[in-house]
């Protein structure tokens, strides 16, 4: 049986991430994006994930739009397609709706899209629970379940079903952030609906989970912890979110809730830093990362903290990471692991292994990232 695979590129999702823009939604986003020096990476991320149907058993035929959104990214792997909707010169949300409506006309067993939760909710928008979905992780906000795990994880779920040539589905949650509230420390989620993905063991997201009530306390006394056994005389670039946020506290400092911040000897010396800022810190050999993992999901990099690149992490070496979080976000990451979406294979493998997380003071609970 041949399988219909769908594909959809927003080439622009992610690019605000490196950039401490916190996402891409809006025309002026998008222009202060690119004159702060920001690339697409949606489209890297769409060819990793495509990849995997080079050589694949299966019989697949592909059907996507031209140029920029599908059509140049399948082509430069090699394999063939049919082009069903005409980009525009400039695209936006519009065209990610119109594009997957016109996709869903041809009746595909799958589409697949490259970008972020704004992505995943135009799709929505235009096809409903109508057509199974698979997301490849590209944008900075990726807090709904419809999302693999990795580029890779997209790819290797994508090969098994044009083996299988068939497929079981389940219903999974779409969740979107207002940017604009976002960027002022305010987070607005909203579940907007369900699509249907592949029921497949492993490989694919849960959706963020909200801590618990009892975070603070446990959270007070790993910061405490942490700020200790600082060293002098050293870097410390604090992520996002309030669970690495605490350190700040513990300080008395005053930092940007959902962006990378940087301290030296107990005092801010840049806040809200993007990934050129984090990546000259690196080259000194004395940076070192903080980060909380995300509720319910548990990556530690590569969801709303884009700042923490490959190269940036290569330099800070897996020994010098940090993670703090409270016992109960731990426990509620559905498959028990951390997850870091790199695009590097080289730092990814060198991220792996055992962690000893900083539950509270002097408190620590072994976590392994894979």
């Amino acid at each position: 049986m041949s399988l219909i695979i769908g594909v959809i590129v927003n080439p622009i999702a992610g690019m605000g991430g490196k950039v401490a823009l916190k996402g891409t939604d809006g025309q002026s986003v998008l222009e202060e994006a690119i004159a702060l020096g920001a690339v697409p990476e949606a489209p890297d991320k769409a060819k990793r994930a495509l990849r995997s149907l080079c050589g694949a058993a299966g019989d697949y035929e592909i059907l996507t739009c031209s140029g920029v959104m599908g059509e140049q990214e399948i082509k430069a792997l090699g394999l063939t397609c049919k082009a069903v909707y005409k980009t525009p010169e400039r695209t936006g949300p519009e065209d990610t709706r119109r594009a997957a409506a016109r996709i869903a006309e041809k009746r595909p067993d799958i589409l697949v899209f490259a970008g972020g939760d704004g992505t995943a909710r135009n799709i929505f928008e235009a096809v409903g629970e109508r057509v199974p979905v698979l997301g490849i992780p590209a944008g900075v906000k990726i807090q709904s379940a419809v999302f693999a795990l990795s580029p890779e994880a997209a790819g290797d779920i994508l090969r098994t079903l044009t083996e299988q040539g068939s497929f079981r589905t389940v219903l999974r949650e779409v969740v979107d952030l207002d940017e604009d509230a976002y960027r002022t420390g305010k987070v607005h989620a909203r579940i907007y609906g369900q699509m249907r993905t592949p029921a497949v063991s492993g490989g694919l997201q849960n959706m963020k989970q909200s801590g618990f009530t009892s975070e603070q306390l446990d959270l007070a006394g790993a910061a405490e912890y942490i700020c200790e056994h600082m060293k002098a005389g050293e870097y410390y670039a604090v992520g996002a979110g309030s669970g690495a946020k605490a350190v700040l506290r513990a300080l008395d400092i005053s930092g940007e809730l959902l962006g990378v911040d940087v301290i030296k000897d107990g005092k801010l010396i840049a806040s809200d830093v993007t990934e050129e800022e984090l990546f000259s810190y690196g080259l000194t050999g004395k940076l070192h990362v903080i980060v909380t993992p995300i509720g319910g999901q548990g990556f530690i990099f590569g969801r709303g903290n884009h700042q923490f690149s490959s190269r940036v992490l290569r330099h800070a070496g897996r020994e010098k990471i940090t993670i703090i979080s409270p016992l109960s976000k731990l426990l509620s990451i559905g498959d028990g692991v951390f997850h870091a979406d790199l695009a590097d294979a080289d730092v990814r493998e060198k991220l792996s292994g055992y962690y000893n997380v900083v539950c509270g003071y002097g408190y620590f609970v072994s976590f392994r990232c894979v």
